[in-house]
């Protein structure tokens, strides 16, 4: 793939369990499965589009949700009261994904504290019921250390004020290098510039899950790992994915943290497209 698709519309919007808001991506013809989106820390599913279109350029449906405390799904931003609710909101997004196309193969995507997400519930002995895993430069740790006592009074801030927001300093240039997708960012008005006490608290702690226990993670999956990252340490992503089972690892030299969004994009949407067509391939018996 070499040209780049754009953004689609949703063939329609719901609500799925929860309350969560989530896009549905259709293809016109039979889906050959479904690829489950879930997206990073302050922003949203509709940022997605374009990575919905090549999903259905591909033949499969796709299902994006805004997480719980983001876009247009309830709760305060960014907040969050324990990681566990992510996993229960990511279960209930599961199942509608499965009933868009009941009997196919389900592929679970996702990017930054989406992908902290994705492996959370893959590290365990009941991981979910799925073919496939892609991960773009998941949140499994930061680039930049964090002083100690910086974690300090965050875990004392999560405790006493848990809803306490700081100003995040994110900046788009540390995202990608597209000057249209950095304007795209700067416009959009649901995303927020704050991190929150009580989500750094708990995402720390689940990092640490991840990296703890990376040797349960035995579906497959792919990874697609900016190597220019300033905000997720790609050395974090290695050692996870090395100590995972079936783990393909793609160092993208060059590109910042939103892979889908980069300048060179149309290598990783090729790679999407590659990951794709290898499962449809299989044999019915091997993705149900």
């Amino acid at each position: 793939m070499s040209e780049l698709p754009g953004p689609i519309g949703p063939t329609k919007t719901t609500t799925i369990p929860g309350g969560l808001y989530a896009e549905v991506f259709m293809p016109t013809g039979a889906p050959k499965g479904v690829v489950l989106i879930t997206h990073g820390y302050a922003e949203h599913c509709g940022r997605y589009r374009e990575v919905a279109h090549v999903i259905v350029k591909a033949g499969w449906a796709a299902l994006s949700y805004d997480v719980r405390g983001h876009g247009h799904s309830p709760g305060a931003r960014g907040f969050i009261e324990r990681f566990d609710i992510y996993l229960d909101d990511f279960k209930a997004a599961i199942a509608a994904a499965k009933e868009l196309v009941p009997g196919t193969p389900l592929v679970l995507l996702g990017h930054s504290h989406g992908g902290l997400i994705t492996l959370r519930a893959l590290a365990t002995d009941r991981p979910p019921d799925a073919v496939h895993a892609i991960v773009s430069s998941p949140y499994l740790a930061m680039k930049l250390a964090v002083p100690g006592y910086k974690k300090v009074l965050g875990r004392i801030a999560s405790k006493i004020v848990p809803s306490l927001n700081q100003p995040s300093g994110l900046r788009a240039e540390q995202l990608m290098q597209d000057p249209q997708k950095q304007a795209e960012w700067a416009a959009d008005k649901l995303l927020f510039p704050t991190a929150n006490a009580r989500w750094f608290t708990e995402s720390s702690d689940a990092q640490q899950y991840v990296a703890q226990h990376a040797a349960k993670i035995t579906m497959p999956t792919t990874w697609l790992v900016g190597g220019a990252d300033p905000l997720c340490d790609p050395a974090a992503s290695k050692r996870v994915a090395d100590r995972a089972k079936n783990a393909t690892y793609h160092d993208l030299a060059g590109l910042r943290h939103e892979v889908f969004n980069e300048t060179e994009r149309a290598k990783v949407f090729a790679e999407l497209t590659n990951v794709l067509a290898r499962i449809g391939t299989k044999p019915a018996a091997q993705t149900a």
